[in-house]
């Protein structure tokens, strides 16, 4: 098989992956500052930035080989790699390593990997292989198996459980299945039915979960129990926030991150490290980041006429913009806790090299050019 074959250079998106690559430093910067502990006379780091520095350059490694074969080979490949991402969850069930009460990682000798965040990658896969050749988006019999795709991994992930990344692939299914030219009215048909669904979900929740939505609701509260136990994760994040004003107490000078009073501040709440250190402007900058980024892929799926590339394109779009999207709302007290890392600036091996992925997906639809049939069968490259 001959990789690179077809490839244009000109075409590739530099500038997606030169945000990229500025995100990935920030969060190399601040998974370091995260890392500090201040326990002892002097305190100390820990070795999570060493090691994140290791996971960027297999991500490195792993963009490579994405963009090394033609997105149209992988994604005729869907199935076979959705097949693998559902047996790695059901694998994770009987021999996962459990973690706070979530059984999501399997070793693989020194390495340890959460396998639902391939499995996000392994469901666009298999989306843009069906959705590609839909020949029954105008009926509703169409929608059995793009829901039977989504909700298939949804339920196994959903009992690790992690609610946070089960509830990522939803929205990036709908955008596949609108980009491939569903119907409105079945879209609305679906989108009441989950609402309608919403009842029975909170009936299949753990208590911890269940716990968290009540929190969420209950932020203001003044009750020093609550303060101190349920509410207290969040109250340190807002309090990270809003310390930080507009140019923030500087890199390495937090002092909710550095005096160990925020939790989890190095994965999913990063990003209150981040406002308290930085401020306003440093967070906001953040944020320009993550649009230049979902901009330019954004170019590249509007660019290419090849359906499976622009459905690829548009799922990687959809997925990690509503990462951002609810893991900067949760820091702030705008959405439940749910455990979900910042595409490539929270610490985690497997979140990082999910995040390569993606971008080596993008980039592998802009490098190389559409094939346009004529009808008597000729083809060309679109240029």
């Amino acid at each position: 098989m001959a990789l690179f074959q077809g490839v244009n250079l000109k075409r590739v998106s530099w500038t997606g992956i030169i945000v990229a690559l500025l995100l990935l430093l920030i969060g190399l910067a601040f998974v370091h500052s995260a890392s500090y502990r201040s326990e002892g006379p002097e305190g100390y780091y820990t070795s999570s930035s060493k090691k994140q520095v290791v996971w960027a350059a297999m991500g490195f490694l792993v963009f490579l080989a994405v963009i090394a074969v033609d997105y149209r080979r992988l994604v005729e490949w869907g199935y076979c790699i959705y097949v693998v991402g559902l047996a790695l969850l059901i694998l994770t069930m009987f021999i996962g390593v459990t973690i706070k009460g979530s059984t999501r990682w399997i070793d693989f000798g020194p390495l340890r990997l959460q396998t639902s965040e391939f499995m996000k990658i392994a469901g666009i896969m298999a989306l843009a292989r069906y959705l590609a050749r839909w020949e029954s988006r105008g009926e509703l019999r169409g929608f059995i198996a793009p829901v039977l795709l989504t909700f298939i991994p949804i339920v196994i992930i959903a009992k690790q459980p992690d609610l946070g990344t089960s509830m990522m692939l939803l929205p990036m299914a709908a955008g596949m299945v609108y980009v491939a030219g569903a119907k409105r009215k079945y879209l609305i048909i679906l989108g009441v039915s989950g609402l309608l669904a919403l009842p029975g979900m909170w009936l299949v929740m753990k208590p911890y979960q269940k716990q968290r939505v009540i929190t969420f609701i209950n932020q203001d509260s003044s009750d020093p129990e609550m303060l101190m136990d349920e509410l207290y994760h969040l109250t340190q994040s807002k309090a990270a926030i809003g310390s930080g004003g507009l140019l923030g107490k500087g890199w390495q000078r937090g002092t909710q991150n550095r005096s160990n009073f925020l939790p989890m501040r190095n994965t999913d709440f990063i990003f209150a490290v981040i406002a308290e250190e930085w401020g306003l402007a440093g967070s906001a900058a953040v944020l320009v980041l993550y649009f230049l980024l979902f901009l330019s892929c954004s170019r590249v799926a509007d660019r290419t006429r090849d359906p499976p590339g622009r459905l690829l394109v548009t799922g990687v779009i959809v997925l990690l913009a509503t990462q951002v999207l609810i893991n900067t709302a949760m820091t702030a007290g705008q959405f439940p806790t749910v455990g979900l890392p910042l595409p490539f600036i929270s610490y985690g091996g497997s979140s990082l090299l999910a995040s390569f992925v993606c971008l080596g997906l993008v980039v592998n639809v802009s490098m190389r050019p559409t094939i346009i049939w004529g009808r008597e069968g000729e083809q060309w490259r679109e240029e």
